[in-house]
């Protein structure tokens, strides 16, 4: 095979596009085309073991320089992007480079969604390497730190911070904390949680108002409470980075659309991971994740099909979340469930949540209960259903239903 493969984007999603293409076999020339400076990296670390300073930013990296040398693949760091010629099938960068390819893949990720009314005001986000550094760089003394967002990277940045030594307060707009993510008892035992290591947590209030002080920032709430910080930490979502494809053309539906195969209406272009939406035949509707399984398989299917050996996306999600000590794993997807059981001992910091809707079960969360998630990985992928009354016995293991 001699076409020319152009990946956009160094994530885990371009990154596992590359490296599956030449584990099937393609030996033509492959670009890995990267708007930051480093070598691509995983970021679920960054609001953790990173932030934490455990974890050194080489240890980031998915694959050291030899791993592209030896594979002859071609990495352009610190090159952006800025248009694509679907006819003359050319790609061109910020510094004026052109590049000409036969296939190119898509895997241009989301970028922060920033709080309106802050622009100059300095405010931190945690998305790549350097955000982090610059965060890191202000925590030279024990701060008042307010996290802005209270799904998982704000949640994670509060207990990496609360760990630190920081005195840290999380507003979260929504009802409660990882809003739209989990069951009411379970945000309620994380928020708990948080409240056990001294985190302040205001749920139901939005920010007004961000004012810069001499000290620091006042956050003005549309309760009418003021809140001093010396520093804040803004984790309000992602937006995906649709616009490459939107100016050429493409159909863009919260994402870049694409088909089961990881293919867009042009069928020489590709997208995967947190930009694209994608086809899931085991949801039957088109579906955006944002989460590095999601990037690895969905960037499988897409190097699959550039193979010629097209294989469709059908793969059961699955995320997680470290916040202290506890080790937060979800399996499937629970959106719009009807009712959930509870599966152990939640004050004994070890059990799961059971989602389901008609009966049938769709999804699992499991706190600290590894058996349980492997099982329900396992219960799931095969669409083997347990009953509520299955899975609020603890004496049976899930994977005796197996």
């Amino acid at each position: 095979m001699e076409n020319n493969i152009i990946i956009v984007g160094g994530g885990n999603a371009g990154m596992q596009v590359a490296d599956s293409l030449r584990k099937g076999g393609f030996d033509g020339p492959i670009d890995l085309i990267c708007a930051e400076p480093h070598l691509p990296y995983q970021r679920p670390p960054l609001s953790k073991k990173f932030l934490e300073g455990k974890l050194e930013e080489k240890r980031l990296f998915l694959r050291p320089v030899s791993y592209y040398e030896t594979k002859n693949i071609s990495l352009h760091l610190s090159t952006e992007v800025t248009a694509i010629d679907r006819q003359a099938r050319t790609v061109t960068c910020a510094d004026g480079s052109l590049f000409t390819y036969d296939k190119l893949v898509l895997a241009t990720g989301a970028r922060v969604r920033e709080l309106p009314g802050t622009d100059g005001l300095g405010l931190h986000y945690i998305r790549g390497i350097r955000d982090v550094a610059a965060l890191k760089a202000k925590l030279t003394s024990p701060m008042k730190i307010t996290l802005v967002g209270g799904g998982f990277i704000g949640l994670e940045t509060a207990a990496t911070l609360t760990i630190l030594g920081h005195s840290v307060t999380v507003i979260e707009a929504m009802d409660q904390i990882m809003p739209g993510l989990v069951a009411p008892a379970l945000a309620g035992y994380f928020r708990r949680t948080h409240e056990s290591h001294g985190v302040g947590i205001i749920e139901g209030v939005g920010v007004e108002v961000v004012s810069k002080t001499d000290d620091g920032f006042l956050l003005s709430l549309k309760d009418g409470r003021k809140l001093e910080a010396d520093l804040v930490v803004v984790g309000i979502g992602v937006i995906a980075n649709t616009e490459l494809a939107s100016d050429a053309g493409l159909a863009i539906e919260r994402g870049i659309t694409v088909n089961e195969f990881a293919q867009t209406e042009d069928p020489d272009i590709y997208a995967v991971g947190d930009c694209a939406t994608g086809m899931h035949m085991r949801f039957g509707a088109p579906t955006r994740l944002e989460s590095v399984q999601n990037a690895v398989d969905q960037a499988t299917v897409a190097a699959k099909s550039i193979l010629g050996e097209p294989v469709a996306y059908d793969i059961l999600p699955w995320f997680w979340s470290d916040q202290y000590d506890l080790k937060l794993q979800m399996a499937g997807l629970s959106r719009g469930f009807e009712n959930y059981v509870i599966r152990g001992d939640m004050t004994a910091g070890k059990f799961s949540v059971c989602y389901f809707t008609d009966d049938k079960l769709i999804a699992v969360d499991s706190v600290n209960a590894i058996a349980d998630h492997m099982a329900a990985k396992r219960l799931l992928a095969t669409g083997t259903n347990v009953s509520r009354d299955q899975c609020a016995n603890v004496d049976v293991p899930l994977k005796a239903y197996l």
